[in-house]
């Protein structure tokens, strides 16, 4: 299993053209992730999930104060208390509840990971690289746990970048004026909620074996998780991500929809005659 966990990473890292694409759909849904759709009904407002620019544009068309401020978030129940004395430091105290919006609100980059499930699964069964590996000498087992372990790894991995990099870009001060261990604990755990999202296509794939057509599924799977909540977890509220909230259920859905995944994938795999 060891060998091709290696073998796995070793062709991750030395595909120029899977860094490109993977670049550009990161630096693509980084930047549609952070936008907000402007209808008739609040192009003259303030967005409730906001850049720091947003905001101070708004402040400076509306003169807002720093009272005015105060009073502006408090109204919209984003705020509590502040001392601030500047707008900057207003808005940086309502960073909080932009944190529990963009873990509450599934922004995270599911479309990236899900590029893997085509790139090192999909099409090693195209092009019979499974063969390739049990000719190999390497057993069932070790081949589908490798390839499971990395699959799984690296999406967790690209998810809690993700994940990051937008509250980097809504909420950057959370990192700071909010305890660590909350704020990696809530980072981690969505990232493994986004990963559990990862695994029902994986399975999809390795019950298809067809790479246009897992792709065509992947597109619509990830669009419903993306754009709404009819699956598990994509409707989430602000107070399950709150400051000693019970995140069990959370944690107990994404366990188990990756290991019944995982054991479906594997009883599969075993059972298949290969190509």
């Amino acid at each position: 299993m060891s060998r091709i966990l290696r073998s796995e990473f070793y062709r991750m890292f030395r595909s120029s053209v899977f860094w490109i694409a993977l670049a550009a759909i990161l630096a693509a849904d980084l930047f549609l992730s952070s936008r907000t759709p402007v209808t008739t009904s609040n192009m003259y407002e303030l967005p409730r999930l906001c850049t720091m620019g947003q905001f101070t544009s708004y402040a400076e068309n509306s003169t807002m104060s720093v009272s005015t401020a105060k009073a502006f978030f408090k109204k919209r129940g984003q705020l509590e208390e502040s001392d601030a004395t500047d707008l900057m430091g207003v808005f940086q105290d309502v960073h909080p509840y932009q944190f529990r919006w963009v873990l509450a609100s599934r922004r995270g980059l599911l479309v990236i990971p899900l590029v893997f499930a085509v790139a090192f699964l999909a099409l090693d069964f195209d092009r019979r690289s499974f063969n390739n590996a049990l000719y190999a000498g390497h057993s069932r087992n070790g081949v589908f746990f490798g390839k499971l372990l990395f699959l799984f790894i690296m999406g967790f991995l690209i998810n809690l970048i993700g994940i990051c990099a937008l509250t980097g870009i809504f909420a950057s001060t959370v990192y700071t004026r909010l305890p660590a261990a909350y704020v990696w604990s809530r980072l981690g755990l969505h990232a493994l909620s986004d990963l559990a999202l990862m695994a029902p296509p994986l399975l999809a794939v390795c019950l298809l074996r067809k790479t246009v057509i897992a792709g065509a599924l992947i597109v619509v799977y990830d669009l419903l998780a993306r754009f709404t909540a009819v699956l598990p977890m994509t409707g989430q509220s602000l107070e399950a991500w709150d400051q000693g909230a019970n995140m069990t259920p959370t944690l107990l859905w994404s366990l188990g929809i990756l290991l019944v995944c995982a054991a479906v994938s594997y009883v599969f795999f075993r059972k298949v005659r290969l190509p």
